[in-house]
């Protein structure tokens, strides 16, 4: 094995080391322009994420498919989409996030280093093959969420949510790390496609692998939010500042998903599903179900937004556990637009310290028809109203879990489809308040408040994705990315 890196392996990893290097440089940029530091470590906070998304092009082209750093690094064209899904996610949370941390007077510039390193560990969590290296990415991404979340040391909520989400976030890791050693006393290596090669084997030889595979699949599923590891999310989702909470629902959550799909995709192939499908569709179906169920009692919109996310996950899981790669990332895409956008509009309406209930956007059509507008629109794509993003995300996904054949194919489609006619319910009631209340609620009586162009311009681009994004990107091209690359060979 080759310990010292050569120009292939450092490219490969471009987007990464920009990111990282941006990160470091924002961290002494605070103490060089003290006074107005703030915006200057905001705006090239934003420079660093569009000079990362391009050296993402750049890798992907040069050198191109294949493994890189003795196999513990990968360049694939998933890796490309996800990659390309949490720059975007942390450039909208970087435009929205001003104007909130502001009201909050918490004009830390710390909060956009954070926000890169934490994308970092995203790259090395669904683009890493060996589980150290994975690990690595997990804990450099949820250390840095732990922080974000309890950014806002006045307001006790966020303390608490901090508190419970590292809490349960360690507990996680434990599992995590469990299942890392479990599967290398069964194997012998900590690749993950190798290590999970004694799955072929019968008997007293392949149990150290298998329970290392469930506690893996355990941790990830904390991460994921997949009942019943979900007790963290609502709170946290509640106390943490509304873009960082859109950035957990879109960019971390994405990453966790991401790590299912390359956990699935790494199975020797004669036994593709089997039990493992059975355990995570099992928990794929009771988190759709007991998401919708909760969402339902809820009033806050935050917390309709957070048991919603437990949903969506099970949706997704029951599509990466039948074989759906494509599906399930392109359900990624649109869902992570749709909350992106939903979260940009709640921070607009909450004005640093309004919660954002049923009741208080009760007549909001009448004094901002045009923020009612948008807000809705995002809650019937999550609906999975025809024609929006959401109902084509759904409709895909749902069409692949048709196609098996076994009993667990037939339960999940028949659950995806009656939790989606569940869910209709809290989505539609955002309008019915909205629209057909004839008071006013708490929000729809202030005056409106100043413009933010961070979160029009979140807005206007997901609501773009939502709308028209469909069109033009589906689950059958994403698989099909030409870039002008030589092919890079496995190196040993």
């Amino acid at each position: 094995m080759n310990l010292i890196p050569n120009s292939n392996d450092l490219i490969s990893i471009l987007p990464i080391l920009v990111l990282s290097g941006g990160g470091i440089l924002l961290l002494g940029l605070q103490f060089i322009f003290q006074g107005f530091e703030f915006r200057i470590v905001r705006f090239t906070s934003g420079l660093v994420l569009i000079a990362a998304f391009f050296s993402l092009f750049i890798s992907q082209s040069n050198p191109g498919l294949g493994s890189y750093f003795s196999g513990h690094y990968e360049i694939s064209t998933l890796g490309f989409w996800f990659g390309a899904l949490y720059l975007v996610a942390a450039f909208c949370t970087v435009l929205a996030s001003p104007r909130v941390l502001e009201q909050h007077n918490m004009e830390f510039p710390e909060f956009y280093p954070l926000l890169l390193f934490s994308v970092v560990g995203m790259f090395l969590m669904t683009s890493g093959t060996d589980t150290v290296t994975i690990f690595v990415g997990l804990e450099l991404m949820s250390v840095c969420l732990y922080v974000l979340v309890g950014m806002a040391r006045s307001d006790v909520y966020s303390l608490e949510a901090s508190l419970k989400y590292f809490l349960l976030g360690s507990f996680s890791t434990g599992f995590f790390l469990f299942g890392m050693a479990f599967l290398f006393g069964g194997s012998g290596t900590t690749h993950l496609q190798d290590s999970l090669k004694p799955l072929l084997s019968s008997g007293f030889d392949s149990n150290f692998t298998k329970i290392g595979l469930l506690l893996l699949l355990t941790g990830i599923s904390f991460k994921i939010a997949l009942f019943p590891y979900h007790s963290w999310t609502p709170d946290a989702y509640e106390g943490a500042l509304t873009p960082v909470t859109g950035f957990m629902a879109t960019a971390s959550k994405s990453a966790s998903m991401g790590l299912l799909l390359v956990v699935f995709s790494k199975f020797p192939a004669p036994i593709s599903g089997g039990e493992w499908t059975w355990i995570m569709g099992i928990l794929a179906l009771m988190s759709m179900t007991y998401g919708n169920f909760v969402a339902l009692k809820q009033t806050s919109l935050k917390r309709v937004l957070a048991y919603s996310s437990i949903a969506h996950a099970g949706y997704v899981v029951a599509g990466i556990s039948l074989g759906g790669k494509e599906e399930a990332l392109f359900y990624l895409i649109i869902y992570s637009f749709m909350s992106l956008g939903a979260f940009a509009v709640l921070s607009f309406l909450e004005e640093g310290n309004q919660h954002v209930t049923y009741d208080s956007i009760a007549g909001l059509a009448k004094s901002r028809p045009w923020t009612s507008f948008v807000l809705f629109i995002f809650f019937l794509s999550l609906a999975g109203i025809p024609p929006l993003g959401g109902f084509w995300a759904k409709l895909f996904l749902f069409q692949k879990i048709a196609e098996g054949t076994d009993l667990i194919s037939r339960w999940l489609l028949i659950g995806g489809i009656a939790n989606s006619a569940l869910a209709l319910y809290y989505y539609v009631k955002v309008g019915i308040f909205a629209y057909m209340r004839s008071e006013e609620g708490e929000i729809s009586k202030l005056d409106s408040p100043k413009a933010s162009y961070g979160v029009i311009f979140v807005s206007a681009i997901s609501l773009a994705a939502v709308l028209v994004g469909w069109y033009f990107i589906q689950p059958k091209d994403l698989n099909n990315l030409k870039f002008a690359s030589k092919s890079a060979e496995l190196q040993k």
